[in-house]
Formats: structure tokens, sequence, C-alpha cells
């Protein structure tokens, strides 16, 4: 039985951000495994810009290097929109974890509680916030120190060659150059 955490979100694109997010929770939460779960697409949204195969693709690029970094496919292989407490119970099947971390981003705080089934998955994980902005974390939750002011939408609309991984930058600000396609 190990401590693992869940790391999910859209990552459209991935970047420094979320690499940051990685390194500072497999520290401070002494985990044996990381799993990062790319959304096929966002329950709140209904698209992503770019398609969950190439972000799947992508973070497993950014990610290859880590020995306790998992990069799943779990959603991306569902075709749809999957609420986290089908990943939560998927992970509990599949990796029987005596503590499952359940990792957000400081800017889903506000909605949390509007997740599918939240009270449920609040009986089935512990969330960690990674802090952003000027964010409060209420004590509930375990505050992940790390703050780094990058986020995807601002990437998108403004591409940053520095806050992308040198290993997929080409790649990352290729596809998104060349995309017409800006979310609403």
């Amino acid at each position: 039985m190990e401590n693992i955490a869940l790391f999910g979100g859209s990552f459209d694109p991935p970047h420094y951000g979320h690499v940051a997010v990685a390194d500072t929770a497999l520290e401070a939460l002494s985990l044996e495994k990381l799993i990062i779960v790319p959304a096929y697409v966002n329950p709140f949204k209904t698209q992503s810009v770019a398609p969950a195969s190439l972000r799947l693709q992508w973070l497993q690029q950014i990610f290859k290097a880590y020995d306790n970094v998992v990069v799943s496919d779990y959603e991306t292989k569902q075709q749809r929109a999957v609420p986290s407490i089908e990943t939560v119970m998927h992970t509990k099947e599949s990796e029987y974890p005596c503590r499952l971390f359940f990792i957000i981003g400081a800017d889903n705080l506000a909605s949390l509680q509007q997740w599918h089934r939240y009270h449920e998955l609040k009986k089935q994980v512990t969330f960690v916030v990674a802090h952003r902005d000027d964010v409060t974390i209420p004590p509930e939750y375990i505050d992940l120190h790390v703050n780094v002011p990058i986020s995807s939408t601002a990437l998108r609309h403004r591409m940053e060659h520095s806050c992308i991984p040198g290993n997929v930058r080409h790649a990352i600000t290729s596809y998104y150059k060349d995309t017409d396609e800006k979310p609403s």
C-alpha cells in the first residue's frame, strides 16, 4: 500500500507550472507514485483546444524521466468528460493506495463543491491545493506551496516559449500557433 496522488486537468497546454506542482507534490507529500490524468474534456467545458491524445503524448514526453510519475490514459480512453469520482474509484480499485491525495489548482476551489458527487469524493481523497495568485486555501485542504504564475489559458492566447518544457516546446508552440481555435 502506497501514498499515491492524482493530478488531473486539461493540460491544454502542459507547462512548467504543472511540472512544478508534480515536483513539489512528490517531495512534500512523500509520494510513492504520482498519477497525472489528462482529461478527455473538462466536465465544465464543451471542448479542449488540443485533442486529448496529443495532450497525453506531451505529458508522457515531459514526465518520461520520472521513475515515480505515471501519465494515465484512463480518462482520455473514455472519450467523454469523466467526473473525478470515477477516476478516483478506478484508481482505488487498481492501485489500492494507503492514502490517496487529489491535487487541484487553486483556481478550482470556487467550483469544487459543484463537482459531481463532491461529498463522496471528499470522503475518498485528501485534497491538495496547488497555490496560485492570492487565493486563500481553506484549512481543510493541504496547501501545496508552489506558486508558478503560469496558466494554460493565458498561454493559449499568448504563447511564452520559456513556460513550456524544452522536450515538447516546439511541438506545443507550433500546435497552438497553427490553430485558429480559441476557447470561449
